[in-house]
């Protein structure tokens, strides 16, 4: 499976962070929630900054799943 990516909207500057890979690492992810709906950010660290990207808004139960997925290296 591949994750369709998109820059931050502002509006999710609120949503709860329920997981997260280890953010020592170049790319680290967290599992967030807001409004009961859950998407997946992306955070690349590199020379200039943090450069923050995030998926579709999906159920908890969607979102969970692919969470999963991406953990075990099936989602790119």
């Amino acid at each position: 499976m591949q994750l369709v990516w998109h820059e931050r909207p502002m509006r999710d500057q609120r949503a709860r962070v329920m997981a997260w890979t280890c953010p020592c690492r170049m790319t680290s992810c967290e599992l967030c929630r807001l409004g009961g709906q859950s998407h997946i950010r992306r955070i690349l660290n590199t020379d200039d900054g943090e450069v923050i990207h995030e998926t579709y808004q999906w159920s908890y139960r969607k979102t969970d799943e692919v969470w999963k997925a991406l953990l075990e290296g099936d989602v790119v």
